[in-house]
């Protein structure tokens, strides 16, 4: 005993037993890192394993199955993916052993057994994944219309979802039509379930079908949607209160006893709203196919017919003014007619008048005929049997027709009436001519005069000469118009300039009488003032009334200078 404590007491002993422990602590800490780097792979293989696990491959194969009941060309394939199915559990199983074990060597710390599990399992799940991933893209070839289907169903549920909302935001505006939107709403939820049904039997050809029924409801139910509002207010507001302002502006027309009777008024008005009581019932249950067309031809169908009765009240207005304007031109015209009838004959041999009488008859003709057609006129409008608007037009083209006869008719009587003017004219002058012609001679008689020119008494003569042609042209049969007219206006002329002559001779020989009788009161004082006054008494006696004038002032100048402006004056007073 003391001798193996003496040995265990040496030094090169301790150091070995150190050496020793030490290396059954590296050894056991390298154990125990393989280990934990072992758990740690496990984890890491577990992880994959449930990766492929998680694959649906036994739903997917039930449904392939499933699928292959009712569909010979499926048949083989799912065979085939059958066997490929089992490969593929018997696989899983093995590794899913395989971990169970690899598990209890590294709990109980067999690194060596643990470490050739996870080897094999690297295989065995790089074969399972391989074997998984392609039954799983096989599986789903063979289910891809299926999932199609199912996408598309999933994606008309939300839209449905949506649309549903939609439509019960919609509250009161549709509440006329809520029953059947909802009968529409149910049904295509029914649709769903039937869907769901044919999709769990596989009968996917049925699925398809009730999905584009689906489709077809839902496009249905969105235009419902869209459109019912406006519809419903149309038809329950605009709609009968344009049908009510139709039939009160009938009322008021008939009031008026406005003709309207050829308009249908009654007839159209029951159709319309027997047409719209349909429309109605369509809304009610829902249904808009169509409708906003009809309701749109419905409500130009009242429009049209407002508009019509509108138009007969307006035409019933314009066609009694028209008539009044009418019977104004007739009276123009019929006055006219008679007054170029009446006179033609005496215009036509007074004035050589070369005027078509045909057309004068012609005239006289189609007034007449004008006359019996507003007198018709007159008798269609106080029968009330025709609508004003035909009236209207009848009038309207009687009035143009009796327009253009009217302006022929005054265009001959307007050169009748200048012919006969120009008479007129001549004699209203020729009076005249001959009251200044009198006046010319009184002025003479009454002044005294001791002495005239023979120039006045030549220009005298011309001018009564003048009057005397015109006299004579006036007597003529035809009257030559041209010829008296350029006569006048030469008399005129030479008359009033003669007229304005004799005033001036007359005033200047009352002033040599004025200025001689003033001077008269100084000649036994100035003798030579007797003498020029003597002198301007011979020039005055001559006819020398200027030159008179002139030795007179001068006279009475050398006595009172600028005297004789206020004689000018007050001579000239007198004188008027």
């Amino acid at each position: 005993m003391d001798f193996l404590l003496q040995i265990a007491m040496r030094k090169e002993v301790m150091i070995l037993v150190a050496v020793l422990l030490l290396i059954i602590i590296v050894l056991l800490l390298v154990k125990r890192s393989n280990l934990k780097k072992y758990r740690k792979t496990l984890q890491e293989y577990e992880v994959r394993y449930n990766a492929i696990k998680s694959v649906p491959l036994p739903f997917k194969l039930n449904k392939a199955v499933a699928i292959a009941r009712v569909n010979e060309e499926a048949m083989q394939h799912v065979t085939r993916c059958k066997d490929d199915f089992e490969i593929a559990q018997g696989n899983l199983k093995a590794i899913a052993i395989s971990l169970a074990d690899t598990e209890d060597f590294i709990n109980v710390g067999k690194s060596k057994e643990a470490k050739n599990n996870l080897l094999d399992l690297e295989s065995m799940l790089e074969i399972g994944e391989k074997q998984v991933v392609q039954l799983d893209e096989y599986l789903s070839k063979i289910l891809e219309r299926e999932t199609a289907q199912r996408e598309e169903v999933t994606l008309l549920k939300d839209q449905f979802r949506v649309l549903r909302q939609e439509i019960q935001e919609l509250d009161h505006s549709v509440s006329y039509s809520q029953r059947s939107i909802d009968a529409k709403i149910n049904n295509i939820e029914n649709q769903f379930s039937t869907f769901e049904e044919w999709m769990y039997a596989s009968e996917f050809d049925n699925a398809a079908e009730v999905l584009s029924d689906i489709k077809i409801k839902m496009e249905d139910l969105k235009k419902v949607k869209e459109e019912l509002p406006s519809l419903i207010e149309k038809a329950q507001g605009i709609l009968p209160r344009l049908i009510e302002e139709v039939k009160q502006e009938h009322y008021q027309v008939s009031k008026k006893d406005v003709y309207v009777s050829h308009l249908g008024f009654y007839s159209n008005m029951e159709l319309i709203v027997d047409s719209l009581n349909e429309d109605l019932d369509a809304i009610k249950e829902a249904r808009v196919d169509g409708i906003k067309e009809h309701l749109e031809d419905i409500h130009v169908r009242l429009y049209q017919l407002l508009t019509s009765i509108q138009n007969e009240e307006k035409a019933q207005e314009e066609l009694v003014q028209s008539m009044q304007i009418m019977d104004e031109l007739v009276s123009k015209c019929s006055e006219s007619t008679e007054y170029i009838v009446g006179v033609y004959p005496q215009v036509q041999e007074r004035f050589n008048f070369k005027y078509d009488e045909s057309a004068i008859h012609r005239l006289n003709a189609q007034h007449f005929e004008l006359m019996v057609n507003v007198a018709d006129l007159k008798k269609e409008i106080s029968s009330k049997e025709k609508p004003a608007s035909e009236l209207l037009t009848t009038c309207k083209e009687l009035y143009s027709a009796l327009g253009n006869c009217s302006n022929e008719v005054l265009e001959i009587k307007k050169i009748i009436d200048q012919a006969r003017s120009d008479e007129d004219r001549a004699k209203k002058q020729l009076l005249k001519l001959q009251l200044i012609m009198n006046e010319i001679q009184v002025k003479i008689v009454k002044n005294k005069l001791p002495s005239i020119s023979k120039s006045y008494e030549g220009d005298l003569l011309k001018a009564k000469e003048y009057v005397l042609s015109i006299e004579n042209l006036l007597k003529e049969s035809p009257l030559n118009t041209k010829l008296l007219n350029a006569t006048l206006d030469s008399a005129i002329d030479f008359i009033y300039k003669l007229y304005n002559n004799v005033n001036n001779v007359v005033g200047m020989a009352l002033m040599v009488e004025n200025t001689i009788v003033f001077g008269n009161k100084y000649r036994s004082e100035y003798s030579e003032v007797d003498s020029e006054l003597t002198r301007a008494e011979l020039c005055y006696r001559n006819g020398e009334y200027t030159q008179a004038l002139t030795i007179a002032i001068a006279a009475i100048e050398k006595l009172f200078p600028q005297t004789y402006e206020s004689m000018i004056k007050e001579n000239a007073l007198s004188a008027k």
